[in-house]
């Protein structure tokens, strides 16, 4: 009898085996329907036979997920903190716009009451700040408002990365059980299971006979052949 293929779980199978793995792992921000999308894509590819496949395709999953996940905070802590010092850096212009302007009518002042010398030295000086003004304006770009919130966060953003790596590993691993089980104990239990069901056995032919070997036990005419010999051999 030829080995059983193991057919391929349905859709619904599958749900229903998730079903009791218990609740998804998704937050209240996060799309439950993605998590279920991507699990059936992955089990698409893979084609899950039984209980112990889909615990494997269940943990790929899983990890997957918060892989994703980790990545997507990583990027909005950057953005968090990019968007705090951006903030600060418009209230400082602000403080700055009132500070100019409070010095603009003190020197109007000035230019009515001293000498025009004096004025030109007070237009030459606020010329100079106008220009390191400038040059703050062009370097307080996005970028560098991420780069500073990089920097900032590395601490978060290598907590992120260690939990990424752990993540994968045990994504990487459950893909090396679910082989292992496909061509090792998978396989050994169905053949086991195979061989028990077909219960093969072999005719035995060409029994043995009985032994051609002469008998040890000595036949009746040798033992009277012996036993006259014996008597003609005795005195009388």
């Amino acid at each position: 009898m030829a080995m059983k293929k193991a057919v391929a779980l349905s859709e619904a199978e599958m749900l229903r085996y998730v079903h009791l793995l218990g609740s998804l792992p998704v937050l209240s921000t996060e799309n439950p329907e993605h998590f279920k999308k991507i699990f059936l894509l992955v089990a698409a590819c893979v084609k899950p036979k039984d209980m112990i496949e889909v615990i494997s395709l269940w943990h790929y999953t899983c990890a997957s997920w918060f892989i994703k996940r980790y990545l997507r905070h990583a990027t909005l802590a950057i953005e968090r903190h990019a968007a705090q010092i951006s903030a600060f850096h418009a209230a400082r212009a602000a403080i700055r716009q009132q500070r100019r302007s409070g010095l603009e009518r003190v020197e109007v002042q000035k230019l009515t009451e001293t000498p025009a010398d004096v004025a030109r030295l007070v237009r030459l000086e606020n010329n100079i700040d106008a220009t390191v003004d400038d040059v703050d304006a062009i370097l307080d770009t996005a970028e560098r408002d991420q780069n500073k919130a990089l920097q900032q966060g590395i601490a978060l953003q290598e907590q992120l990365n260690a939990l990424i790596i752990s993540q994968t590993a045990i994504r990487n691993d459950s893909l090396r059980q679910l082989e292992m089980f496909r061509e090792g104990l998978g396989q050994l239990v169905s053949e086991a299971t195979d061989k028990l069901i077909e219960a093969d056995c072999k005719e035995v032919c060409d029994l043995p006979h009985e032994s051609e070997a002469p008998p040890i036990a000595p036949s009746g005419d040798e033992n009277s052949h012996d036993v006259e010999q014996q008597n003609r051999s005795e005195p009388a």
